[in-house]
């Protein structure tokens, strides 16, 4: 068996778990009853463009929402309270 044919079955196999696990994780949401989204709720619209903003970093500096614009961005949002 080469490399790349164990990568392949590798990765087949790591995509098989990972769609057990969705539909797993959605099951349990199933069964657990949760509520399903408030009317007139609906997921986001694709391709939407951000609001603009201004924050400022741990390091003291300022972020705009404009310098971000055709990156990638993963915004995380906690609470400590």
């Amino acid at each position: 068996m080469s490399i790349e044919q164990f990568r392949a079955g590798a990765l087949k196999s790591l995509r098989t778990l990972l769609a057990g696990l969705l539909a797993l994780g959605m099951s349990a949401a199933n069964a657990a009853g949760l509520p399903p989204l408030p009317a007139g709720l609906a997921a986001p619209a694709t391709a939407t463009r951000t609001p603009a903003f201004n924050l400022q970093t741990a390091a003291g500096g300022n972020l705009r929402a404009d310098e971000l614009r055709g990156k990638v961005v993963v915004a995380r949002f906690w609470a400590s309270w």
